[in-house]
């Protein structure tokens, strides 16, 4: 497992410089960074254009790390609806240029003049497009977890859409900050699709849905030693990515995450791949 840094709140809405928000990351430890996939206010996966794509691949490069994953933002479900899919082959397109395995997505819920099984069928229809595509690229889709106010809102409603969507290059963004909110046990979740797991962000939470709020890792309630553990023992491979927002304060998020994410992993008696003790 690698541990990676998401750096969309710092590089993209509070604007900071790409280079040295990459090289804080790595320099802290982390092996991987995620990043945005669109730039601003648009939900087009070309507004993170040419020039920031070979910025933000060579910085990359450059001080050691890999674009672990490429996250879209807007809800797939509310973009069918309006006519204007999510361009998941774009969002494709994008982390080829980055050098990413992994788009993320969020799903969105029901959409008002479309019936439940209609949208169903179609946003079914859309993600295995897409996913055929991302096969073509060796680039796999994960969606972004599960929601009580989404179409996939239950692990059951989420292996359906697994077997309705039919590819193997389609699985889920294991979140289990979220999980916990909603009284689902993430180890168990875990445990059921971990041969779907593609991608696992980390975020901490005080609270219980519908009222929670956010903490850098380590400072709220989550316990991330059994998560770890958990993913070992499935052998995954693939990476964890520390999830913070505007309202941390980029080096004390980068460094509390690393030190909160290792410890878990000592916890567990495992590691990530090229972290510091």
């Amino acid at each position: 497992m690698h541990l990676s840094f998401y750096t969309y709140s710092y590089t993209d809405v509070l604007d900071l410089p790409i280079p040295e928000t990459l090289a804080f990351a790595a320099g802290v430890g982390y092996t991987r960074v995620d990043v945005s996939g669109t730039h601003g206010k648009s939900s087009d996966p070309r507004s993170f254009d040419a020039a920031r794509r070979k910025l933000t691949r060579e910085t990359a490069e450059r001080f050691g790390l890999r674009v672990a994953a490429v996250i879209t933002h807007a809800e797939l479900t509310g973009t069918i609806a309006a006519g204007k899919p999510l361009d998941l082959k774009g969002s494709v397109d994008l982390a080829v240029d980055v050098g990413a395995p992994v788009v993320t997505f969020h799903m969105g819920g029901p959409q008002e003049g479309i019936a439940p099984e209609a949208l169903w069928k179609k946003t079914a229809k859309t993600i295995r497009t897409a996913a055929d595509y991302g096969s073509s690229k060796h680039v796999s889709l994960a969606v972004d977890g599960i929601w009580p106010t989404w179409i996939d809102d239950s692990p059951d409603a989420l292996q359906r859409l697994f077997d309705d969507v039919g590819s193997d290059d389609f699985g889920v963004n294991f979140d289990p900050c979220y999980l916990e909110l909603i009284d689902i046990d993430p180890v168990k979740f875990f445990d059921r699709f971990a041969n779907r797991v593609r991608h696992t962000h980390l975020k901490d939470y005080v609270g219980k849905y519908p009222k929670w709020t956010h903490h850098i890792p380590g400072q709220g309630s989550m316990d991330y030693a059994p998560l770890v553990a958990v993913a070992a023992k499935h052998k995954y491979a693939g990476t964890m990515a520390v999830e913070c927002f505007t309202n941390m304060e980029l080096t004390e998020a980068a460094r509390v995450g690393y030190r909160t994410m290792t410890a878990a992993a000592e916890t567990a008696g495992t590691s990530f791949v090229g972290a510091a003790t």
